[in-house]
């Protein structure tokens, strides 16, 4: 028998979100280089390559994202950027919905959300899942909702569902 205390890693559902991000970071990075060599050291160069190189390291971070259940907790990583842990007996309900779109400023793109995200009709969702809205698996606790999108959902909650006794 499985004892509580194993670990179990979970990967996301496959997305080329990434994309979009790394294509935002080459962009200002490839203008802000452009002006550098043009002009040197000011102007918008200071703002256009920093913001770059933050996209492109969120971009390069992708295959990272994972989620790991440990004995009573679940820890939600995309690189060293993120890390959400969720204390299992916490967890209040586990729901697969789609979530509405929000024009409000967040880090949400086609195929990848990270950090948190403001939905309209459910509030803030702490994201690191591989779609912005549609298939999301949603996890409540008293304190927050989590937004995540496991490859293989059916296998994950029912080892959720195992380690909270229910």
């Amino acid at each position: 028998m499985m004892s509580n205390i194993e670990k179990k890693t979970y990967k996301p559902r496959p997305s080329n979100g990434w994309v979009w991000v790394g294509v935002l970071g080459l962009v200002p990075f490839g203008i802000g280089l452009n002006m550098f060599i043009t002009s040197g050291l000011s102007g918008p160069f200071l703002i256009l390559v920093p913001i770059g190189i933050v996209f492109l390291v969120i971009a390069a971070c992708f295959p990272s994202m994972r989620y790991e259940v440990e004995g009573t907790n679940l820890t939600l990583t995309y690189g060293p950027l993120l890390r959400y842990t969720i204390n299992i007996e916490e967890i209040k309900s586990i729901r697969h919905r789609d979530l509405g779109f929000s024009p409000v400023a967040s880090f949400r793109f086609p195929g990848l959300a990270i950090f948190r995200v403001l939905y309209p009709e459910i509030g803030l969702v702490k994201m690191c899942a591989t779609a912005a809205s549609n298939g999301i698996l949603l996890i409540e606790t008293e304190s927050a909702k989590y937004g995540l999108t496991p490859a293989d959902e059916k296998e994950f909650v029912a080892e959720l569902q195992k380690r909270m006794g229910k």
